[in-house]
């Protein structure tokens, strides 16, 4: 130990601290973890000026770590004898050169507990802070909370003093210190409640709602019968629309979900649907709260707040954004998913339809996914072979999600409908996906639905007729282009690749890395490499490895682009109105 100190002594002096602390921290921390208790000392012998060492630190990676450094203060911080101001700026100056790193905070909890260890730290801090007024850094509330650890009710009455005065500024950061305090009963507790409730009553600061809305759900969670006193202040602001006020509000149901009533996650979500659609992060914390509620099967609650935020936000915020949401959706893939993406498909709505792709974007092979037959309106006319034409239209390039939506209107559709559904499979699902879509209906033709199997073997004969059709148009000889014309253009073709390949070796990333090391095949079955042993070398002989991948294009996309494109717009946005 002795040594150790000694070594902290002679970098002290020799201006090499910190780079020392970086050097012996993580031996430490494996070993007898002395560091800590061998500062301690070391400062408060006056050995080593720990304070005016941190307040000059800056945070640049060299020579040493910041952040790592400033560990090392945290674990000390508490136990040091040093002025409570000049401590109180150097864990201002490295609060402010963190930025805005997540860790930017570390020191504030040791600065608190540095001040609760001595009953007139608190005082002096909260005199300097109140009569300096500073703008950027808040030791108004640092001085409270630390305040109310020595006497919870004198600083109390300090903090609802402050919260009744003219400064804005101020009143925001005492009401902060009162959601953080440890009070000793629940009248305690009441009290700043009240005191927080009544200045705010009037209020149209943002910052102060956003922070009043945190500390009141900080301190009304703490007492059963408090909660009403916590909506009572929701329901007076359920009006504002400040963008802090419905951060706070995400915040409260992400971070704090298992301690939120069902009655309060209403208001709280009542709040959340005016989010603006820059506000990333709140979507982000509602993501993730909206994650949780559908985990306890509250789907409806989920489904009732994404139609009032796309409402409140004309279709700008996208379902795509609610990842985490989406992804738990697809845990229950035949049951929410299902009835979602029914409900958004009828509704007449072109955003919600899109959004209905958006729910199964990311799954480029398809999902098996069928209608939820309850959401379908039996006595609407018409309504199945409209709901196969969105399938269609929406899920086009992912034919499996589209013909299993279909089929499951097979069964349920009235016959008169489903010549018109035969049509949509045929043109243009089985025609742009003949493998895939043919396949499935080779399937679907030995199906126990009887009405199914009909359904299939009709797509079938349609599809065979149309082949029919298209080898006697090939045999038409005014149809072939002349042995001639082939040639030409295979020239043509071969130019064009041979040019688009030099282009890209050119430009490759991996030509410049590996230039004379090139391999030529010359049997197309093995690679031949050299390996150099001083003037001798040794072949190696290495077989190709087959790696495959295949997807369908559809082909209508290169026959009839544009009347592709026309038939699935049509599908797209029939019966939308917007």
């Amino acid at each position: 130990m002795e040594g150790l100190k000694k070594q902290l002594i002679q970098a002290y002096k020799d201006e090499i601290f910190f780079e020392l602390i970086q050097e012996i921290y993580y031996q430490d921390r494996k070993g007898d973890k002395l560091l800590a208790s061998v500062l301690i000392e070391a400062h408060n012998n006056t050995e080593i000026d720990l304070i005016a060492l941190f307040s000059m630190l800056k945070n640049s990676p060299e020579p040493h770590e910041f952040f790592l450094v400033i560990r090392v203060l945290e674990e000390v911080l508490p136990e040091l004898d040093a002025p409570v101001i000049i401590t109180a700026n150097c864990v201002k100056h490295l609060t402010l050169e963190a930025g805005q790193d997540m860790a930017a905070g570390i020191l504030i909890s040791p600065f608190i507990s540095f001040c609760a260890n001595k009953p007139t730290r608190p005082t002096e801090l909260l005199k300097h802070a109140l009569a300096t007024g500073d703008k950027e850094f808040d030791h108004v509330s640092n001085a409270l909370i630390a305040g109310a650890k020595i006497d919870s009710a004198d600083y109390m009455g300090q903090a609802i003093s402050l919260i009744s005065g003219e400064c804005e500024l101020v009143k925001q950061r005492a009401i902060f210190a009162l959601g953080r305090m440890n009070f000793d009963n629940e009248e305690q507790i009441t009290a700043a409640v009240n005191a927080i409730m009544d200045s705010t009553k009037a209020s149209k600061n943002d910052q102060i709602l956003a922070t009043s809305l945190r500390a009141l759900f900080a301190l009304t969670s703490r007492v059963n019968n408090l909660e009403m006193l916590f909506l009572s202040f929701l329901d007076c602001h359920s009006e504002h629309r400040g963008e802090n006020f419905i951060h706070a509000a995400s915040e409260t149901l992400f971070y704090d979900s298992e301690k939120v009533s069902l009655n309060v996650e209403k208001r709280l979500l009542d709040i959340c649907i005016y989010t603006p659609e820059k506000n990333s992060g709140t979507i982000r914390n509602l993501d993730y709260a909206l994650e949780k509620i559908l985990k306890r099967s509250d789907f409806e609650v989920c489904i009732k707040f994404f139609d009032e935020l796309f409402q409140q936000t004309n279709y700008k915020v996208s379902i795509e954004r609610f990842d985490s949401f989406i992804r738990e959706l697809h845990n229950y893939k035949d049951t929410y998913l299902s009835t979602l993406i029914t409900r958004w498909l009828l509704s007449q709505n072109i955003y919600l339809c899109k959004f209905s792709l958006d729910l199964v974007r990311d799954f480029d092979k398809g999902l098996s996914l069928s209608f939820d037959a309850n959401c379908i309106p039996s006595d609407s006319e018409g309504v199945y072979v409209y709901l196969a034409r969105k399938a269609c239209g929406w899920f086009f390039n992912q034919p499996k999600t589209a013909i299993n939506l279909i089929e499951s209107l097979i069964s349920i559709s009235p016959d008169s409908e489903l010549n018109e559904i035969e049509k949509v499979v045929f043109n243009p699902l089985c025609i742009s996906y003949p493998k895939s879509i043919t396949e499935r209906m080779e399937s679907s033709k030995d199906a126990e639905c009887k009405r199914l199997a009909q359904f299939a073997n009709n797509v079938l004969a349609s599809y065979e007729n149309y082949q029919t059709s298209i080898r006697a148009a090939v045999e038409i000889e005014e149809l072939k282009p002349s042995e001639s014309d082939r040639h030409t253009y295979w020239r043509h073709h071969n130019k064009l690749m041979d040019e688009s390949m030099k282009e890209a070796r050119s430009k490759s990333l991996f030509t410049s890395l590996f230039a004379g090391n090139e391999s030529v095949l010359l049997y197309g079955s093995k690679s031949i490499h050299y390996i150099h042993h001083g003037d001798q070398k040794t072949r190696q002989e290495i077989p190709l490895q087959e790696i495959s991948h295949s997807f369908e294009f559809a082909s209508m996309h290169n026959v009839d682009p544009h009347g592709l494109e026309n038939i699935l717009w049509q599908f797209k946005a029939e019966g939308c109105q917007a």
